[in-house]
């Protein structure tokens, strides 16, 4: 794949009046643990800087909770709902006081939140987290609800990243995220015109459940399933999902995955499963882009981008056109992170925050809601 090279970036902001610090959150659906970043940029969201990121792994019974949040009830996801919350709070407070002692003072807060259903066109889409608790006890005003005003709009309300792909990182042909669920943005040359993006296939949240029946939390690098078989009829059956053959936007929910759960825990060998995932998984990604865009770098992130042996599938099936740009681990690991800290500056500052060209919504929508008061940097005596 050659050595990762990163365009993002773009001279630092010289006026510190005008420089914004917002941490940003992401607790994705492989509910592994939380993310947590110190964003940095000037206050048109440019010359960005992940200056800190923390990951905080789930102890075992609030991970548990979270997996099994999809068939909760409204008692019990409320009850996690405060539990959660406060468990993030704890660490969210002490990144506050750490990075702000040697970055100075904090601006905002991108809060993820944590998906319990998203069924657009369904009952809609909803996230828990106390965003009102959390502002409180931070001290900093907080966005949250990211989706809600796109699926109001007729749109899928996800993905969420695409814009911030498109402003951050347009010098290349595509991003990819690797996480529980894996998504594409393709992008163009004329910033936001033009840019798709949609999730492609289920990703960790399937590798992550075969590694389990094998003893271990993940697959490290990808050792377990390089050593296993593919099963070319549970391929083929993979292949018939009827998501992969529905045309974007659409988007996917932990719970669209059951089918796909079916066929893989039905393997004799969690190995072979997770030998045969992962070769479906780098088809159907070399397949959807190689259809959908033209060739360059693809900048792959998330907690897939650690799995040595898919990248290497995927790259294989993808041809030389194509390259693989894998950045560092503050970027692999933080960059959903660090684009909800994006995505906050725009819904306080009432600019878009998604794109009708990626969710399929009526227009294009600035959504997010503000918790707590918010001046600017440069407003506030900071």
């Amino acid at each position: 794949m050659g050595s990762p090279k990163i365009h993002h970036q773009v001279p630092v902001v010289k006026d510190n009046s005008q420089v914004w610090r917002v941490l940003g959150t992401m607790s994705g659906t492989s509910c592994d643990g939380l993310d947590l970043v110190l964003l940095q940029m000037d206050e048109n969201g440019g010359a960005v800087q992940v200056l800190e990121s923390e990951g905080f792994g789930y102890p075992e019974s609030l991970q548990n909770r979270l997996r099994g949040l999809g068939e909760t009830n409204e008692t019990k996801a409320r009850e996690l709902e405060r539990d959660w919350t406060l468990w993030v709070i704890a660490k969210a407070v002490d990144c506050r006081d750490k990075w702000s002692d040697q970055h100075g003072g904090l601006d905002l807060m991108g809060f993820s939140g944590h998906t319990w259903f998203h069924e657009p066109g369904g009952r809609g889409t909803c996230a828990i987290g106390d965003a009102a608790l959390l502002q409180g006890a931070l001290g900093l005003p907080v966005v949250a609800d990211y989706r809600s005003a796109d699926v109001a709009a007729g749109g899928q309300g996800a993905p969420l990243v695409p814009l911030f792909d498109a402003m951050v990182f347009g010098g290349h042909a595509a991003c990819a995220n690797l996480g529980g669920i894996a998504n594409v943005t393709l992008l163009s040359q004329r910033e936001t015109q033009g840019v798709r993006a949609w999730d492609v296939c289920g990703c960790n949240l399937l590798l992550n459940r075969q590694a389990q029946r094998a003893g271990r939390p993940f697959d490290e690098g990808g050792v377990l399933a390089a050593q296993g078989q593919v099963d070319h009829a549970v391929m083929a059956k993979l292949q018939a999902w009827p998501y992969l053959h529905r045309n974007p936007p659409k988007s996917l929910a932990a719970e669209d995955l059951s089918p796909l759960h079916g066929l893989l825990d039905a393997m004799a060998l969690p190995e072979d499963a997770m030998a045969t995932a992962v070769e479906w998984m780098a088809q159907t990604l070399a397949r959807s882009i190689k259809l959908n865009g033209l060739p360059g770098q693809i900048l792959v992130t998330g907690g897939g981008a650690h799995h040595r042996f898919l990248l290497e599938r995927w790259s294989a099936h993808l041809g030389k056109e194509w390259k693989l740009d894998v950045p560092s681990a503050l970027w692999i690991d933080g960059k959903e992170a660090a684009a909800f800290a994006w995505l906050a500056q725009r819904t306080v500052l009432g600019k878009t925050t998604s794109l009708a060209s990626v969710t399929g919504a009526t227009r294009d929508v600035c959504g997010g809601v503000l918790f707590g008061n918010f001046a600017a940097p440069g407003m506030n005596g900071k």
